[in-house]
């Protein structure tokens, strides 16, 4: 899997985001949400910042079967948060506390609904940005709940589970999906996890898989204490500021011919691109790599082809899948290839956005080649 990580000596994970031991953690507020179909009342947990600003991301743990009862903050990523370890950079987290009499996440639905519900809403939050996170039986949950509510969370991280046969790759089609196992995890052996990210990124969708050398017990603290991970996790679903595009130092200017005059019947709308585009412009395709690559997918990030704008310098089967969709909404033949046209297109600010797309302060500018 070209996209996998095999990171066993785990280097790039033991970064941990510490807190000083000044730094007191967060505090959890119990609630109740009672589920119909079981005809019981199920405990829940939420953290926020106080105060808490309308429009922040709301983070979903759901933890491991260990943790039925009343272990939902005992472990992992909640006591994490309670000691300080980590910290809460600006989101809402619910964490629902599964009861000893239940079996599997799914199995709580009619409940957890009542819970996203009521916390959006009590909160405010953006209800595009919604990441749902679990370790084993919670990553099974993750996969579960995805497929089961598609559309409703953006990204979605699941540490040590296993994967139903009924999930489809399809229902995270909108999804950034993260999978994370462990190498000598023999509670949940990591190939169906494996397997299932592999399933997604070949359907075209944003699906990253990593390996650690660890166990099952210890994927929590390599994953959640890990710098490196909390940026992917949350950080970037953090309240934004409209960031200023890095400035990439422009190609020295070729002299443009003289000017033709633009037809008079050029329809309403229509984008006329810069003389000469291949001039400034190579034809950028999949197995490609390098600046002008990231700075083009920046720039579709701001029209609202990618979820997020920490992008990789390759063009990549994600990329293709975008292309396509972006040539799709702007009338245009889908190759999958952004010729230098369609790269003018782009960074003109003309080009055709989706709903999703964000509002920067001023277009990001191309690469250079």
């Amino acid at each position: 899997m070209k996209r996998i990580l095999s990171l066993l000596l785990a280097a790039f994970f033991l970064s941990p985001l510490l807190a000083s031991p000044a730094l007191a953690g967060v505090r959890f507020v119990r609630h109740g949400a009672r589920d119909d179909k079981q005809n019981q009342l199920i405990t829940y947990w939420v953290t926020a910042p106080e105060p808490t600003p309308p429009g922040l991301p709301l983070v979903i743990y759901l933890h491991g079967s260990g943790e039925r009862g009343e272990g939902a903050l005992l472990t992992s990523l909640p006591l994490f948060l309670k000691e300080g370890s980590i910290l809460n950079p600006g989101a809402v987290i619910l964490v629902p506390q599964m009861p000893s009499n239940f079996g599997q996440w799914i199995s709580l639905q009619n409940s957890l609904e009542k819970m996203i519900d009521r916390t959006a809403a009590e909160y405010q939050t953006d209800e595009s940005r919604i990441a749902l996170v679990g370790f084993s039986m919670g990553a099974i949950g993750c996969y579960d709940l995805a497929n089961l509510w598609r559309g409703k969370f953006c990204r979605v991280l699941a540490v040590s589970g296993r994967v139903n046969d009924d999930v489809e790759p399809d229902a995270f089609a909108t999804v950034e999906l993260r999978t994370m196992v462990g190498t000598r995890d023999t509670n949940m052996p990591p190939q169906s996890a494996m397997d299932f990210a592999q399933l997604v990124e070949d359907a075209g969708y944003c699906s990253e898989a990593v390996q650690l050398d660890s166990t099952h017990g210890r994927m929590p603290n390599k994953v959640f204490m890990s710098a490196n991970m909390l940026d992917w996790l949350w950080l970037e679903l953090a309240p934004e500021v409209t960031p200023v595009p890095t400035v990439t130092p422009k190609p020295t200017p070729t002299p443009k011919p003289t000017a033709t005059p633009k037809p008079t019947d050029a329809p309403p709308g229509a984008v006329t691109p810069e003389p000469a585009p291949e001039e400034i412009y190579r034809t950028l395709k999949k197995g490609m790599s390098g600046k002008d690559v990231q700075a083009l997918k920046k720039a579709m990030y701001w029209l609202g082809y990618f979820n997020t704008i920490n992008l990789s310098e390759d063009f990549n089967s994600v990329t293709v899948e975008r292309v396509k969709l972006l040539q799709k909404n702007n009338g245009l033949p889908q190759t999958g290839e952004a010729d230098p046209a369609l790269q003018a297109l782009v960074f003109s600010g003309q080009a055709v956005k989706t709903k999703t797309a964000p509002k920067p302060s001023s277009t990001p500018k191309p690469g250079k080649k």
